[in-house]
């Protein structure tokens, strides 16, 4: 008898929307170095610049940047991935019932509320000033990254709103996703320790690569982010054609 298996994972496994959510004082220049990759294997990326409310940050919650988020997703082509780094990790859980993303990427995130993980107070301003700051904090941010993109992503930083980093580090709501979910790691993350990621992959029953010798932002924007995101790609490629079959 004639099967339509194969013909439904030609259709279902071709590229579709990924949509690439940045950290906090970042941009979706963060992900200039997943870009190409994804786009050359037929994916379509959005990566815009969550921005602050009419009011500027000091008035930005997470549940705006949240509705800015979904809005990007309006009309994706499917299959929908959702990659989330750092803050953009907590934003791609936190909107995943809403989105009902095909897989999500999760890469050096912040653990949501219902994951067990430490949680240190901290304090910040209603802006945090990170635009402008000096180089020696973005070399000391970034050790496994090249001069070229150390000075390049230094003028970038922008400030961000305090809420919003006082509700990361409270613990944002998000819900279990109902999609595959890959976590990615630096394991010389100062910002987020690499047990964050352990919690996260146990709580989410989650796939796991941590690479050595890479910082936070390592991933994105180290001498290693090509290769993860080149992991990224086949993951995603391998769990598309898993759930059809």
């Amino acid at each position: 008898m004639f099967s339509l298996v194969p013909i439904v994972l030609m259709v279902w496994a071709r590229p579709g929307t990924v949509v690439m959510v940045h950290g906090a004082g970042g941009g979706g220049w963060e992900y200039d170095y997943w870009k190409p990759i994804f786009q050359k294997a037929g994916w379509k990326v959005v990566a815009p610049d969550l921005v602050p409310v009419k009011g500027g940050y000091a008035k930005t919650t997470f549940g705006d940047y949240k509705n800015q988020v979904m809005s990007w997703a309006l009309g994706a082509k499917r299959p929908m991935v959702v990659v989330g780094a750092s803050m953009g990790g907590g934003l791609a859980l936190s909107t995943s019932s809403a989105l009902r993303p095909d897989a999500i990427v999760l890469v050096d995130s912040v653990a949501p509320a219902d994951v067990n993980v430490e949680r240190k107070p901290a304090e910040f301003p209603d802006i945090v000033r990170w635009a402008n700051g000096p180089i020696k904090d973005t070399r000391d941010a970034m050790p496994d990254s090249d001069e070229k993109t150390i000075k390049w992503a230094w003028k970038k930083w922008r400030d961000e709103s305090g809420a919003v980093m006082r509700e990361l580090v409270k613990g944002v709501v998000a819900p279990k996703p109902e999609c595959p979910v890959l976590v990615m790691w630096g394991d010389k993350d100062t910002d987020i320790p690499v047990a964050t990621g352990m919690a996260m992959v146990k709580h989410y029953g989650a796939d796991v690569i941590v690479f050595r010798n890479t910082s936070h932002v390592g991933p994105l924007l180290g001498k290693r982010a090509k290769e993860a995101a080149s992991f990224a790609l086949d993951w995603v490629n391998e769990r598309m054609v898993k759930q059809i079959r």
